[in-house]
């Protein structure tokens, strides 16, 4: 089944945004990593810890890839982010995959991570100011979409309402430059965010997991350079050199 038209569009309500690769020499930066406890975005400044637990977990995930996020108009960066994987269940589920290098690794791979079997984390770093309703509404936008498709087609049928539970964790006046926002998703779809160190409520809901996964990696992704950006490491983590 095709997916809604939707997914193809993300207006964030006039917060029209797009993803461009962090400024880095991949093969560099990834020999270097083992020896780091983080890793700096030379494009914005923000640090990424080499290593992060996640939100409702005792696991440590180890940083994969990053990305940036900007306005499509005047390029303004909105927030850097950095995705997470538990290194032993990733290996595990994405053996077939060792040996390929990030570029050969095609819609069969994607779909297997979406398939949601290891945990995984995402972090968000602001890097300008930002009201909470603005960031809100423009992940209401990425997010319903998905929800609604997974309900007609996976019988997830909780999204929506766990969505909304979601959404109230940005009933903030404002998410300053350096806010940071974590989630963090298990097999069985249970979700933790934390904002500005904050834990929220935990939220039981695959079809939420699957959608926030699924913005960034899924077949129609906010970007597909960023898509690619965020998965530079996983050759490296499933051939165990670090």
């Amino acid at each position: 089944m095709m997916k809604p038209a939707g997914f193809a569009k993300y207006s964030g309500r006039r917060l029209l945004l797009c993803v461009v690769a962090l400024g880095f020499h991949i093969s560099p930066f990834w020999a270097q990593l083992a020896a780091q406890v983080t890793i700096v975005d030379r494009q914005n400044g923000v640090a990424f810890p080499v290593t992060l637990t996640p939100p409702g977990g005792s696991v440590p995930h180890q940083l994969i890839g990053t990305a940036t996020r900007e306005r499509t108009i005047f390029k303004v960066k909105v927030y850097a982010y950095g995705f997470y994987v538990d290194p032993g269940a990733a290996r595990a589920d994405l053996a077939q995959f060792v040996g390929r290098p990030a570029d050969a690794l095609d819609r069969t791979f994607f779909q297997r991570l979406l398939e949601m079997h290891f945990p995984m984390t995402m972090r968000l770093v602001m890097t300008r100011d930002i009201t909470g309703e603005a960031i809100g509404n423009a992940f209401d936008d990425a997010l319903k979409p998905r929800v609604a498709w997974a309900a007609k087609e996976r019988n997830q049928t909780e999204g929506p309402a766990a969505l909304e539970r979601f959404r109230s964790s940005f009933n903030l006046r404002e998410l300053r430059r350096g806010s940071e926002f974590i989630f963090s998703c298990s097999p069985d779809g249970r979700l933790n965010t934390v904002v500005n160190t904050q834990l929220k409520p935990e939220i039981q809901s695959p079809a939420l997991c699957w959608a926030l996964f699924d913005v960034y990696l899924g077949d129609k992704p906010i970007s597909t350079e960023g898509r690619r950006s965020l998965i530079t490491g996983l050759p490296a983590l499933l051939s165990g050199s670090k």
